[in-house]
């Protein structure tokens, strides 16, 4: 990569950050409904052009990362120890993603509350779980090489997501100021607890 291809993709990301915080400036002062996508570009300073360069959709601004992430985490799934079971690797690799939203807490605390007072935030923020889920269901899969017919890597998936799911609502509810990792072990502990008894 030469100089100008790297100051480029450097303006890139900068425009897209940009646009992530003005979009979550404004969602968070007036209400996701009542700001459009030409007031987003003016506060990052770019056209509304621009703005579909980066996002196909006025929502997709919530979720800038998304596939990236995904992709990151069915990775991390599939590189832990081949001696450790399915769920102890989702486990692990979600405390690992928990330590990574946990460090940009109030990012992701205004997120979710911008999300949670939007009804249509809400569907889209479903979607994203089972999004997860299935990323989860095909990691596990690659992984133990189950096939289509076998149920425990969409059941590993299913657990894994509601454990998830309830210790981030438990956090944002707490105002971020726990230990998201420490609470999605917890919930992990508390599904084997329930199992076993």
């Amino acid at each position: 990569m030469d100089a100008t291809e790297s100051l480029r993709d450097r303006k890139k990301l900068r425009t897209r950050e940009q646009l992530v915080a003005a979009a979550t400036e404004l969602f968070a002062e007036r209400g996701y409904d009542a700001v459009t996508v030409g007031e987003i570009a003016e506060r990052a300073w770019v056209s509304e052009r621009t703005f579909f360069r980066y996002f196909g959709a006025k929502e997709d601004v919530l979720w800038p990362d998304s596939g990236e992430q995904l992709a990151l985490f069915a990775a991390t799934i599939e590189a832990r120890p081949a001696v450790e079971h399915p769920l102890e690797s989702v486990r692990n690799a979600m405390i690992e993603l928990g330590r990574a939203l946990g460090m940009d807490a109030t990012a992701a605390l205004t997120r979710a509350r911008i999300v949670a007072a939007t009804p249509s935030l809400v569907a889209r923020d479903m979607l994203e779980y089972s999004r997860w889920e299935g990323a989860v269901r095909d990691a596990v899969r690659r992984r133990t090489g189950a096939d289509e017919r076998d149920l425990a890597p969409e059941m590993t998936a299913v657990v894994a997501g509601g454990a998830l799911r309830v210790s981030f609502e438990r956090w944002v509810a707490d105002g971020a100021r726990g230990d998201l990792a420490e609470m999605i072990g917890g919930a992990f502990a508390a599904v084997e607890g329930a199992i076993r008894d």
